[in-house]
């Protein structure tokens, strides 16, 4: 007897595939990495971006690419660096301050901030300090930084846009996060260097000899400015 194709095909389905189950419950190919229909993640798959870097990646090693920036884990300048995740400094950074692979602990963050005393940016300084002989910390800030104008209720907002239920995000609130204080932007940014260099200047197990500065680089120029 033939074998009904529809039915073969139902059958040879991978049990558990959830994105072919959503899509005929609602019509539609849920996104990726966003919950379908029966609240399952689907797969994420390596988008082209990441597929070129990983092409990439496999012809720089395979040319020994790497050996012009081999150096150990001490920063050679005893420096710790906290800067802000912007792209523009991506390079401008190190180019700026002059610096070089194995100078210096680089430590990027949205705003540069120290936003905890016992927060990761904290304790990456104190690891620093402790275990890599780190005697120097610069905040580095720098001028029209997207992280200075940010809003909890707006970061809210695009988070359901992007497919995070509103249970989720009341659950989050359930175990006390308060999204306009933990994603509010930081206002003035001399201020906010100011908070940041006194936190870590002032924290209760930060070794005394330790030299702790504020600045602000212009984004375009490189230019920077001590914060007093």
């Amino acid at each position: 007897m033939q074998e009904n194709p529809s039915k073969a095909a139902a059958e040879s389905k991978t049990p558990g595939d959830g994105q072919d189950d959503a899509s005929h419950a609602t019509g539609r190919t849920p996104a990726r990495g966003v919950p379908d229909a029966t609240g399952r993640t689907p797969a994420r798959s390596v988008s082209p971006t990441v597929a070129t870097i990983l092409e990439h990646n496999a012809a720089f090693v395979a040319s020994k690419g790497y050996e012009r920036y081999q150096t150990d884990k001490y920063p050679e300048k005893k420096l710790a660096i906290v800067s802000c995740m912007d792209t523009r400094l991506t390079e401008l950074l190190l180019a700026a301050l002059g610096l070089k692979n194995g100078d210096a602990k680089i430590i990027k963050v949205a705003g540069a901030e120290v936003a905890h005393p016992f927060g990761s940016v904290m304790r990456s300084l104190l690891i620093a300090i402790c275990e890599l002989g780190v005697e120097d910390i610069m905040i580095v800030a720098h001028t029209n930084c997207g992280a200075q104008h940010m809003s909890g209720a707006a970061m809210v907002t695009d988070m359901e846009r992007l497919g995070v239920s509103q249970e989720r995000i009341e659950f989050a609130r359930h175990c006390g996060i308060d999204f306009d204080r933990w994603l509010a932007g930081f206002g003035d940014t001399e201020e906010a260097v100011r908070r940041s260099v006194d936190m870590v200047r002032n924290h209760p197990v930060m070794p005394p000899p330790v030299r702790v500065g504020g600045y602000v680089m212009d984004s375009d120029t490189g230019e920077l400015t001590a914060v007093r």
